[in-house]
């Protein structure tokens, strides 16, 4: 009987050291990825000068960030459940991100995440190499060639974009300005820049929750929110993850944060934020969270601290 109890202690120290284990690699494998995101965000180009969203077809368009010059530094294929036209119609169900970083090294990332409903694998892609990756269950192909050029192959169709010149062709055609599409309304232009944030912001309401989303049409997270309003109003990519944007001003106290100031979330102990917001006034907060970009009240959210930002 001894013996038997004995046995079955040690079994259940066993698995329970499994189990701390397994715990640690986990914790130690999203520490890594959120670390390798961070590192990644802190490279990304700052001189986004415009964004467009341009139709392709009846349920597919093309999200472009670019500089003053038209360099590309950010292209978005989406590909929506519903039929969609010039005028916003709904969101996209899948998405494949590519990024020039500053480094102009070039990574692309889709909508699957490796911890839960969060953090997306990066490939880097090099020139004259592709890489065939998953976008929702539908396997795409992204190549790089020795002129700059991004081919993106979906069921048979190519799109093509030149990261150097911005110019783009969708089976051959060539995608025209006039193509874009308007979100809901215009970038308001008239007010002071804390007026015409808060307006701004305001367009985003109901915008779904998509972990490293980049546009509104397919959904955003907390970070990419806040970065897309100050895009719109400011010119500014402030960019797309909290650990960057904590560092973009003076840290306050909540109590001392204006309209327009982020407002950040901290667990203990650890290096990096994990959630930001705006402050629009009068007690309260817009933020991407949950299901959609909603307006909650600052005091009942109980952020960690405030950064004011420098306008």
């Amino acid at each position: 009987m001894k013996k038997y109890n004995l046995v079955k202690l040690v079994l259940l120290a066993v698995i329970c050291a499994g189990g701390v284990l397994h715990t640690q690699l986990a914790k130690a494998n999203y520490n890594s990825a959120f670390n390798k995101e961070a590192y990644y965000a802190k490279l990304e180009n700052k001189d986004i000068a415009k964004t467009s969203d341009l139709l392709l077809d009846t349920h597919k368009s093309l999200f472009l960030g670019q500089t003053k010059a038209g360099k590309v530094r950010n292209i978005s294929f989406l590909v929506y459940p519903q039929k969609q036209t010039e005028r916003f119609s709904g969101y996209a169900h899948h998405w494949v991100n590519i990024r020039m970083l500053k480094t102009n090294k070039v990574y692309l990332y889709t909508d699957k995440t490796t911890h839960g409903n969060y953090l997306v694998q990066y490939y880097q892609l090099a020139k004259r190499q592709g890489k065939s990756v998953k976008m929702g269950a539908q396997k795409i192909h992204i190549s790089y060639s020795r002129y700059g050029n991004i081919t993106l192959t979906y069921k048979g169709k190519k799109l093509k974009a030149n990261l150097k010149s911005g110019q783009t062709t969708w089976e051959s055609n060539k995608v025209m300005p006039q193509s874009q599409r308007q979100f809901k309304s215009r970038v308001p232009k008239v007010g002071t820049q804390k007026a015409r944030l808060v307006k701004d912001a305001k367009r985003y309401l109901g915008v779904p929750y998509r972990y490293a989303g980049r546009d509104p049409f397919g959904g955003l997270d907390c970070a990419t929110f806040v970065n897309q309003v100050y895009l719109d109003v400011t010119g500014k990519d402030i960019g797309g993850m909290t650990g960057v944007q904590e560092r973009l001003g003076k840290h306050c106290r909540v109590s001392s944060a204006k309209v327009g100031d982020l407002l950040f979330w901290k667990i203990a102990g650890q290096k990096y934020t994990y959630h930001v917001a705006m402050v629009i006034g009068h007690g309260k907060l817009i933020e991407e969270a949950g299901d959609s970009v909603h307006i909650s009240n600052i005091k009942a959210r109980q952020p960690q601290f405030a950064i004011h930002m420098k306008n």
